[in-house]
Order: structure tokens, then sequence, then C-alpha cells
């Protein structure tokens, strides 16, 4: 499908996905990147097995730095920062009408599975939209990917096409999510099967949900979002950032000692 089309499609249904737009070994290199980093605090503590153990084992025991890992991974793994601002997915973007496209948040890798989390929402996001989170332009985009092979029983995300057109559907964020009432029945369900190197890109106003888990592996994805800078609204709007970053205070005090 051309660039056009594909636009148009963006427009009408929210959602597009593209099998094999990027090469799976370069994509397969953030996976490898962002396990070496838990496998440094495995190897500090002793533990072995199977990956999946593995990552149960300092979930259970090592909680603080089981976190620590992810913020690492977040913050600053330079392959996933590298392929959020790749050429050919900066060239798509404006293809799409992000004629001036930025990063608004920071990247955000996944790696989840029900035995590593402490509640359902860590793993399993619910019915929401990503807009109201992020104040973005109109025609904001996430682009979502599996860092693996992903089948139904991994749970890959569930898209509700169509549903952008509604708008912001809440104004209220829970538990880091935009929750929103909406009637799954009332518009198509789509979940598909991606590969390695596939990408889904969508409508940061379309409704959408994770989906179950079901088997014994650890869904691996990341996603990225975008505003276009030259958007009318945005751009009147003042370009609203409603994410903080800062560093706690808390912590600091721990690792100097402050508090013994």
């Amino acid at each position: 499908m051309d660039r056009i089309a594909l636009k148009k499609q963006l427009q009408e249904e929210g959602l597009i996905i593209l099998p094999g737009f990027f090469d799976p070994a370069l994509i397969g290199q953030i996976q490898t990147a962002a396990k070496a980093i838990f496998d440094i605090q495995f190897n500090r503590f002793g533990i072995t097995g199977d990956y999946l153990s593995q990552m149960q084992s300092l979930f259970e025991n090592h909680l603080e730095e089981f976190i620590a890992c992810g913020k690492m991974i977040q913050s600053g793994l330079i392959e996933l920062y590298q392929l959020a601002v790749n050429p050919e997915l900066m060239s798509l973007l404006k293809d799409l009408g992000l004629s001036h496209p930025l990063m608004c948040t920071r990247p955000v890798l996944f790696f989840n599975h029900p035995s590593l989390a402490k509640s359902e929402h860590f793993y399993k996001t619910p019915l929401h939209q990503d807009w109201t989170s992020m104040l973005a332009s109109d025609d904001s985009v996430v682009v979502w990917l599996p860092l693996m092979d992903l089948d139904i029983a991994h749970g890959p995300v569930v898209f509700y096409p169509g549903s952008h057109k509604l708008g912001p559907l809440t104004d209220r964020i829970e538990n880091g999510f935009a929750e929103v009432d909406f009637d799954r029945t009332s518009y198509p369900r789509v979940q598909k099967a991606m590969k390695l190197g596939d990408i889904a890109i969508f409508s940061t106003l379309l409704v959408h949900e994770s989906g179950v888990i079901t088997n014994d592996e650890i869904r691996w994805s990341c996603h990225f979002r975008y505003t276009n800078m030259e958007d009318p609204t945005f751009i009147k709007n003042g370009f609203p950032h409603p994410y903080i970053y800062k560093p706690s205070q808390e912590l600091i005090d721990k690792y100097l000692h402050k508090n013994s």
C-alpha cells in the first residue's frame, strides 16, 4: 500500500499495521540490550535458570533491583532511543501527515507477564486512550512494535478502529492510564499476531487495551509517542506537556545514608 493510502487509512480507521517495516535483526538487538541490563543483576545475585524464572526470582526476592533495571532501560537504553529517531520511521511519519514530528514522551519498553507484576494494570492495560496523558497534537500518533514474534497467546494489543473519531473520552488518569467507558461491541476488534520487524501506528485517541497473556513467556514490546509541532491547535494551546521527570529525594537520601 502506498503512503497516500496509508495516510487515508490512518485518518479513517486510526490504525495501520505494517508488516516487515524494520529489519528483524535491528529490533532483536533492543531486546538483547534490555536483557543484558537484567543479566548484570542476575550475575550479582547468582540467579540461574530459564529467563522467566530468573526474572521471577529477581522480582520476588530483589524488587528494588528489578524496578531499577526497568528504570535504566526506560531512561537510557541507547538502542531504544536510536530506533525512536530512525530516519525511515521519521520519513514515514511525515508522509502520514506529521509535518514536524517530535517525541513528546520518553520511549517506553515493556516486559510484561502476570508473575512480574503486583497488580493487573502493570501487565495488562485497561481500555484507554493515550491522548489525555499527552495533550498532544490532534494528529499525534503512537508507534508500537513487538521486540519478539508475538502470537495471540502473548496478548498483543487489542485495537478498536474508528474509535478515535469519538474524541477524548475522559479527563482523568488512573494508575497511569486514561481509562475510558467504552462499549467493545460498538466497534471492530483488531488483534494481530505480529512478527519481529512489524509495527503498528495508531492515533493517540484510538481506544485500545492489552490482550490476555495465556502462555509462560514474557511479552517484550516498546512504543514511541509523537506529536506534530506544526499542528494549529497544538500551537494555539501553547505546547502543553503534562509529564514531569524529576529526581527522587527519597532515593537520594537512602543511598547517601541520611535516614540511617
